[in-house]
């Protein structure tokens, strides 16, 4: 996320929001978001919206992890996708006034901004840089649903692992930091937590990363994307390792 889609502003209480629905809103419309916005501290583990829930809020997360859970009716569960902060959710839900599909959760202690869906709603209205950029972001929420389609059946564990890291690096080198459970990391990408820690162990050994507890070091970007590159030939069947 550039610059400019993080800028940030404050809201009523003082706390500073960033994230790119609020930096295309006009001052009018900033004004009318968070109004009647409140603060929040979650700590890890805890729920944030339940699966079926009414959308009767718009968060905006600023510090922590979020992960966008799915259980059936038997109540077997994944995870969905892992939301960083500066990220809107559920957006297309407080839109459209329908109820949330997945559950949202702390992955890590978290710092939020709650926003009333109708607020949202009436600025989106009244704002069509407003509107037009929920639309962008609904659109990149789709398109990385997509590209998880994609890595399951072209990719093989190791190279998901990789491709993971690479999306929160964009430095040639340097730190990750993975704030999350590594069950949940694990869960969106498809895998089992074990197979999860022999990818990354794999990697570890091949020169192309070092592992700490809650961080990995990248000596070379360049060397871990040619690692996550699919193979030719690979599955066209989804898999789960």
């Amino acid at each position: 996320m550039d610059e400019t889609a993080m800028q940030a502003t404050r809201g009523s209480g003082g706390v500073k929001v960033t994230g790119p629905l609020l930096a295309a809103a006009s001052a009018e419309a900033r004004v009318r978001l968070l109004m009647n916005a409140h603060a929040l501290a979650v700590p890890r583990g805890r729920l944030i919206i339940a699966q079926d829930a009414e959308a009767d809020r718009l968060f905006i997360l600023l510090q922590g992890s979020v992960g966008l859970g799915f259980a059936d009716e038997d109540g077997a569960a994944t995870m969905v996708e892992i939301l960083a902060p500066g990220e809107a959710f559920p957006l297309s839900a407080a839109l459209l006034r329908l109820p949330h599909p997945v559950s949202a959760t702390a992955l890590a202690p978290c710092r939020l901004v709650a926003i009333p869906a109708e607020d949202l709603r009436e600025a989106a209205a009244a704002d069509p840089a407003l509107m037009h950029t929920a639309i962008e972001q609904m659109t990149r929420q789709w398109r990385l649903l997509a590209d998880q389609v994609v890595d399951l059946k072209t990719r093989d564990a190791t190279q998901r692992a990789a491709r993971f890291l690479l999306r929160r690096l964009s430095a040639p080198r340097g730190a990750v930091e993975i704030p999350e459970p590594r069950g949940a990391i694990a869960a969106r990408l498809g895998m089992t937590p074990e197979s999860l820690s022999r990818a990354l162990h794999g990697l570890e050994a091949a020169g192309l990363l070092r592992l700490h507890a809650r961080r990995v070091d990248v000596p070379d970007r360049a060397a871990l994307l040619r690692a996550a590159q699919p193979r030719a030939g690979a599955s066209q069947g989804a898999r789960r390792v």
